[in-house]
């Protein structure tokens, strides 16, 4: 059992590395500059707003680089940031029209890849790998 737990976890690390290497083309071809700054704009067009800190705890980025993301989407006016009502010193950040915009240019080729990349699951085999999956997350998260 351990060997083969042994083999799950490096299939993950070979599915990481294939991952980013079609993300990082996806995402440069609509001008974002790491896979990263895509899950934040998502992030944040499912949360609609939010904080810093909330961001740089839901996406697992560290906070040095979560602050050079975010400047650079600034900078590229695709989020703007602004001062939490309740707590001036937190700071909230919210996707541009831009931002918008560039996040939905990916949906077409990140539609495609999906397809082509679960077609050899069905629909019920998707719904548990997600569920198992999301589970992990968690229990990684927590320890």
């Amino acid at each position: 059992m351990e060997n083969l737990k042994t083999d799950i976890t490096l299939d993950f690390f070979k599915i990481s590395n294939l991952l980013s290497r079609y993300g990082a083309k996806m995402v440069a071809d609509v001008g974002l500059n790491s896979i990263q700054q895509w899950v934040i704009l998502r992030t944040i067009i499912n949360r609609g707003d939010i904080s810093i800190g909330e961001l740089k705890e839901e996406t697992l980025v560290t906070k040095q680089n979560m602050t050079g993301m975010i400047n650079r989407l600034q900078e590229s006016n695709l989020v703007i940031l602004y001062p939490d009502s309740e707590d001036k010193r937190r700071i909230r950040v919210k996707v541009t029209e831009e931002g918008r915009r560039v996040y939905e240019q990916l949906k077409s080729s990140r539609n495609d890849f999906n397809d082509k990349t679960y077609s050899i699951y069905n629909d019920q085999e998707i719904m548990v790998l997600n569920e198992l999956l999301g589970r992990l997350v968690i229990h990684l998260k927590e320890n």
